[in-house]
């Protein structure tokens, strides 16, 4: 049997199964032994390798993230350090966070709604010192927070993530990123 009748074959299984059981079909010997190989491949494997569909991320006019129609509640800090994140699909190398300062202040000022400018700015440059933990561990809270929400197949999809010395990133499509 040539390839492009396997395949013609496969698909056929997949549309419909009962379609290749045809037992008075006009196969020999050796195209049977495929014909009930590939069925049984199919039926072993179907429903195997569907793909996660990821959900929509939105985000409202008062920076509230709900990943589909749950909300994510993380802390203010770790949702600054999301949304920044968000904004930047190219990524972002962490030893050069500091070129995001004013950035990252307007999302924190926004989601603490203090009015105490000096607070803000305490925050963002303790969040922004090199010899810090900080930004580690508010990345590490925003991708725990989300690998409770979403699906496990499809968490890396929103996770921040990157190698040492390389732009950190969250590698889900933008155009399921949706700013109100």
């Amino acid at each position: 049997m040539t390839q492009d009748a396997s395949l013609a074959l496969f698909f056929l299984s997949l549309q419909d199964p009962q379609a290749l059981e045809d037992r008075h079909a006009p196969y020999g010997p050796a195209e049977e032994s495929e014909v009930r190989d590939l069925l049984s491949f199919v039926r072993q494997t179907s429903g195997r390798y569907t793909a996660p569909v990821p959900s929509e991320v939105r985000i409202t006019r008062t920076l509230r993230v709900y990943v589909g129609n749950r909300e994510l509640r993380i802390r203010p800090m770790a949702k600054a350090v999301l949304l920044l994140f968000l904004r930047h699909p190219e990524g972002i190398v962490l030893k050069e966070i500091g070129d995001y300062r004013a950035e990252m202040a307007t999302y924190y000022g926004r989601v603490m709604r203090s009015l105490d400018p000096d607070h803000v700015d305490r925050r963002i440059q303790r969040l922004l010192d090199i010899f810090s933990n900080e930004l580690n561990v508010n990345i590490s809270r925003v991708n725990a927070a989300l690998s409770a929400l979403v699906d496990p197949a499809e968490e890396k999809l929103y996770r921040v993530g990157g190698r040492a010395g390389q732009p950190k990133s969250i590698p889900l499509d933008r155009t399921l990123v949706i700013w109100e």
